[in-house]
């Protein structure tokens, strides 16, 4: 039984006269109907005599207990006496201004959490508790409830009388007739005659002289300093009724302006709407309609203002759902995504976007406000330039914002540590488009900074590929025809591969050939090593030698390319270039005997040696300057510590390949040291790899990370599988299963479609922006799978949902080992729900599936009979998966992307599947999904290209009215 059953957690505040205030104890009782004494205090050893792991208990009980131990005298002098060692008391320490203002924001924080906890969780509270610990007399009543203030001036010959009485529901009273305590002063907390509450609008201490007395009188003479010095700072929130002042109406809203709000929960902004009156702004989200003001503007001639709100406020209100935004609480816009969820700011973002639409509108998009702070909405302008010093590009790029021109170097913490807020020199905030944190974020991290200036390495010009006036393919795309000295015919793909190869030694830049083992890397190789010797005119013939022949006269410069090979691999690869390329001089350096061979080292084409001979050798092969240097299996040097990775980097040459089928065999270590080898430092030291790739790829599987590595490599590997290249395969069918949906279902996609083109095929020719169209589209699609994936409460079925499961049941009968794909976990929830139910195994991959799970899962599937069905959301499970077992592939919703499905049927119909694969799409009948299949199918919408699930491609938007019609 949970802990939480057998006992009840119970708070007593006292005041503690060392901080001022009031501070929260916490104690531990048995459950029981009615409280009556509280005798352990929650510390950590009654929790743990209890029985009780913190750990395992709720959130916000978590979050309260531990808000009281950070209220502790003791706990807050150890916090803040860090820096003055010599005080020995709180006192001390409040001495020095800046930490007694940390301490009070402390207890601020602390003291507003814990309120607001036992309100929201009713968590039992009692007032003063003492030594007898009574807590059935000191208990509180802790119902959700506002004290309201009310102001009233009533002028008279005299002056003014200045009177402040509270509201409670309808009920109104004068603090001086009440028991008050004053818990805090901003937010305001009190309990008053011991019930406890939130004092609306008001610093607490305001309410101190009326303590004692029912009103303030305010002679003649001092009226106008008290109205100018107190007045302006309430005014704005406190409703003010005043009696012997002449009135004036103000019902007409001069602006609307729309702000920020924070939600601390969701940790990002939403919108708010301000309605300006001439005097006074109405909060959108608030229920209040009028407010009262007195006028003290003209000396000696107060008039009270009554401020009153307009029916034409819901007009700005569509405005903002007609461009996407819906209300998502509290009165409260935002975008209708999980976007907030990634970036705080989106909201924010859209506002900036969309000003000039806005403005166009009638809304008053200014500064808007962030705190104490402003983000500027002003267009920003980005100039760049580029210079190529060697193996280097220098490069310059200003941001100009408003008046200030920002270097981008020092933008570059930000976009590393990925903060969109970019303070400017006068204090306020630049919102750094959320792009440019994946679009600058290999340029901030490789490039050194020189006065200002970036330096970029020439090998690393893929960072730039983002930047369009940056963007520079720095590998010559080569010419390719072959030689009558290569005695072979290349496959159209090895041509390419050669092509490839030649490009990156023209660019003199490495590069990595990871070909499925079988598809030819050492013909290729061997080509390109041929057209290398004729482009430098080294072609005049010569004699091969060993150890047992005289040593002949080289009539040419020779080729000196050396090759290195595990030991097994040496006389192969002789016999194939003896083969193909017989021309070519040849070296076998191996064996007892090869140091006689030494003297030759710079006089060969093509020297074969093995790992072990570098090793032991390196003294010697060190000081010759080879033209190539080609590694075969070069995941042999994956380990950056062994000493034949050392060694081989000790190798002078000009020209580096690395051939492997298996670039990567246990982590991403492998990786950069091929890289390292084949283009040094092209991924910075194995620390800064460390930190920016493979922790985040291989311990977060930060998508965004792993996205880069692979832009930044892609220029110098050239990977083809066999199933890309040749047609031997098992035999492939596809067909499509069309479901009808429940007819309550269709009842409420038509009406959720009738809104869409309401919505998005505007009569006034305006085009919707992508936001709306994928937020739009996203909902129908869902609504075609089923209607619990936008309201979890539903009751309505799921035809697709029958359909498939129907399906399924028929497979598992049938024995058939099966995958099931969706892009969305939440549908695949579904169907894992029903296997439990039914008591059918399964094997299961998410994005939230960690690595050595992902293995676990497939060798289950691999290796044995059961289970039969494999869910796999198509993000987490499109690459990188074997599943030859499988000889049905199901996709639960395709959509936009055929790539990422081929890529799923790719883990079923591979090298290795021995069976013919079935691929069913399941499609609901007269919805997006049917439309967008047929669009594929009749235009050839889209390209083979990995995209991202929101995309819109252009012809998307071109066809949304048949896509969205009957």
């Amino acid at each position: 039984m949970e802990a939480t059953k057998l006992f009840q957690f119970c708070f007593d505040i006292s005041f503690e006269k060392n901080l001022n205030t009031y501070i929260p104890t916490a104690y531990i009782v048995e459950a029981v109907d009615e409280i009556k004494y509280l005798n352990k205090k929650a510390s950590t050893d009654v929790l743990e005599s209890f029985g009780i792991v913190f750990e395992n208990l709720d959130s916000n009980t978590k979050k309260i207990l531990t808000a009281c131990e950070s209220l502790k005298p003791e706990f807050i002098f150890r916090k803040f006496s860090a820096k003055i060692k010599s005080a020995k008391t709180i006192a001390d320490l409040q001495k020095d201004s800046k930490i007694d203002f940390a301490i009070r924001q402390h207890l601020k924080f602390n003291l507003s959490s814990f309120y607001d906890l036992i309100v929201k969780e009713q968590f039992p509270l009692s007032l003063d508790l003492g030594t007898e610990k009574d807590f059935y007399r000191s208990r509180v009543n802790i119902e959700s409830r506002d004290f309201e203030p009310q102001i009233h001036f009533a002028k008279h010959s005299e002056g003014i009388t200045y009177t402040l009485s509270l509201k409670e529901n309808k009920t109104t009273f004068s603090p001086m007739n009440s028991s008050i305590v004053i818990l805090l002063d901003e937010p305001g907390w009190l309990i008053i005659d011991k019930k406890l509450g939130r004092l609306k609008e008001l610093n607490s201490k305001k309410l101190t002289p009326f303590l004692k007395k029912k009103s303030i009188e305010i002679p003649s003479k001092l009226v106008d300093n008290y109205f100018k010095n107190f007045i302006p700072e309430i005014a704005k929130k406190i409703d003010i009724e005043a009696t012997g002042f002449e009135m004036e109406l103000r019902d007409q809203i001069i602006s609307s302006t729309i702000q920020p709000v924070y939600d601390f929960f969701k940790n990002c902004y939403y919108l708010n709407l301000y309605f300006d009156y001439n005097g006074y702004s109405f909060d959108g989200s608030k229920t209040k309609k009028t407010h009262t003001f007195v006028d003290f503007s003209i000396v000696n001639e107060p008039k009270i203002i009554q401020f009153k709100r307009s029916a034409v406020e819901i007009l700005y209100t569509k405005k903002l759902l007609e461009i996407g935004l819906v209300k998502i609480k509290n009165e409260l816009f935002g975008l209708d995504t999980d976007l907030e969820a990634n970036d705080p700011y989106s909201n924010i973002q859209l506002i900036i976007d969309n000003k000039e639409k806005l403005e166009n509108l009638g809304f008053t998009i200014q500064n808007l406000k962030l705190e104490s702070k402003e983000i500027i909405t002003e267009n920003h302008t980005v100039s760049a330039s580029k210079e190529t010093t060697g193996d280097w590009f220098d490069i310059k790029i200003i941001i100009t914002i408003g008046n200030y021109n920002i270097n981008f170097s020092e933008i570059i913490p930000n976009i590393k540590s990925k903060e969109r807020l970019f303070m400017l020199p006068d204090g306020n905030y630049f919102l750094i488009p959320l792009e440019w944190l994946s679009k600058y974020s290999s340029l901030a991290k490789l490039a050194n900074t020189e006065k200002g200036n970036l330096l970029l390495r020439k090998s690393n010009f893929a960072a730039l590929d983002a930047i369009p006036e940056m963007k520079n393919d720095v590998i010559q795309k080569a010419e390719y025809t072959a030689s009558d000295l290569l005695k072979a015919t290349l496959r159209p793909y090895q041509v390419d591969g050669v092509k490839w190869l030649l490009g990156h030694f023209n660019s003199n830049l490495g590069a990595c050939l990871a070909d499925d083992m079988g598809l030819g890397k050492t013909l290729q190789t061997l080509a390109v090593l041929v057209a290398v010797q004729e482009q430098l005119g080294f072609t005049t013939k010569t004699t091969n030698f060993d150890l047992f022949q005289n040593e002949t006269t080289i009539e040419r410069e020779p080729l000196k390319a050396l090759i290195v090979l595990p030991s097994s691999l040496v006389f192969n690869w002789y016999n194939e270039a003896s083969k193909f390329a017989p021309h070519f001089s040849k070296m076998q350096y191996v064996g007892n005997d090869r140091k006689l061979l030494a003297g030759r080292l710079d006089s060969t084409d093509l020297i074969f040696t093995s790992y072990s001979v570098v090793h032991r050798d390196i003294s010697i092969l060190e000081k010759y300057d080879f033209r190539y240097l080609i590694l075969d299996e070069s995941q042999y040097i994956k380990n950056k510590n062994s000493k034949i990775f050392k060694a081989i980097n000790k190798i002078s040459t000009a020209h580096k390949i690395a051939l492997s089928g298996t670039p990567i065999e246990n982590s991403l270590d492998d990786l950069w040291s091929q890289m390292q080898f084949i283009n040094p430092d092209i991924l910075g030291t194995y620390t800064f790899f460390a930190e920016n790739f493979k922790i985040p790829i291989e311990k977060k599987q930060d998508e965004n990370s792993l996205a880069e590595l692979k832009n930044l490599i892609q220029p110098y590997i050239l990977r083809r599988t066999k199933e890309q290249v040749l047609k031997d395969l098992p035999e492939l069918t596809e067909q499509i299963y069309y479901c009808d949906m429940d007819p309550e279902q269709e009842k409420l996609y038509e009406k959720e479609k009738s809104k869409a083109r309401n919505f998005l095929l505007k009569t006034d020719g305006s085009s919707p922006d992508k936001i709306s169209i994928i937020n739009t589209l996203m909902k129908l699609r869902q609504l075609s799978n089923h209607p619990k994936m936008i309201d979890q409460e539903s009751e309505i079925d799921s035809g697709k949902y029958m359909a498939v499961t129907n399906y399924l049941e028929n497979l598992v009968k049938g024995k058939q080992k099966t995958i099931i794909f969706s892009s969305f976990v939440t549908n695949l929830n579904f169907y894992t729900t029903w296997c439990r139910e039914n008591k059918i195994q399964f094997c299961e991959i998410t994005g939230e599936t960690p690595a050595n799970k992902r293995e676990q899962q497939v060798n289950l599937f691999q290796e044995n009979e059961e289970p039969l069905l494999f869910f796999i959301s198509l993000k987490a499970g499109g690459v990188g998966l074997n599943i030859t077992r499988a000889s049905y592939v199901l996709f639960l919703d395709p959509w936009w992307n055929p790539f990422a499905e081929k890529q799923g049927v790719g883990r079923a119909h591979r090298i290795g599947q021995l069976n013919k694969v079935n691929v069913i799409r399941f499609i609901s009948k007269n919805t997006v999904e049917e439309k967008i299949i047929k669009l594929q199918e009749n235009k050839k919408l889209l390209s083979d290209s990995l995209l991202e699930e929101s995309f819109v491609n252009d012809e998307i938007e071109v066809n949304l009215e048949y896509i969205l019609g009957s």
